[in-house]
């Protein structure tokens, strides 16, 4: 009698479990992150970043501005963080989307701090890869694009 209700209160704890843990919801079954191939068309806009807050603005001309960039940005070993001894900078210069279509590259032309000096002889480019998650069923409103660098990514505003 006693194993009989062993067995039942074990046959009680799965079910529960898995009734607990089990998502019948369609858009649940599979989703990844997968990168997409970049037209003018989707870069052109206002973007903020997700961890930095820094804001850009990509023009239909090629062009760019940006506000709020972190340190992280051009210093590859530090934490990404808005603030910095420096930071954070503003920058201008032309975005142009890479052979390898998911990729963002932007020449910087200018950097500039709050004190408005500037803080690179010689700026280096930026690279963003876009990315989006991606749902089978696909999810209904389409996920954001995302265009990520380092620990930071940022969406179109």
């Amino acid at each position: 009698m006693q194993r009989g209700l062993r067995t039942a209160a074990w046959v009680t704890v799965v079910v529960l479990g898995a009734a607990c843990f089990w998502d019948p919801s369609p858009g649940s079954r599979y989703s990844e992150q997968q990168y997409v191939d970049l037209t003018d068309d989707d870069v052109v806009g206002v973007w903020v970043g997700h961890v930095s807050g820094a804001t850009y603005t990509f023009a239909g001309d090629g062009t760019f501005e940006a506000a709020g960039v972190p340190t992280a940005t051009f210093d590859d070993d530090a934490p990404f963080r808005i603030g910095g001894p420096i930071g954070p900078y503003r920058c201008r210069g032309s975005w142009h989307i890479a052979t390898d279509r998911h990729l963002l590259v932007l020449d910087v032309i200018s950097i500039r701090d709050e004190r408005d000096a500037q803080p690179y002889a010689q700026p280096r480019g930026i690279t963003f890869s876009a990315t989006q998650w991606v749902s089978d069923p696909p999810d209904d409103p389409v996920k954001p694009l995302t265009l990520g660098l380092g620990a930071d990514w940022m969406t179109e505003q």
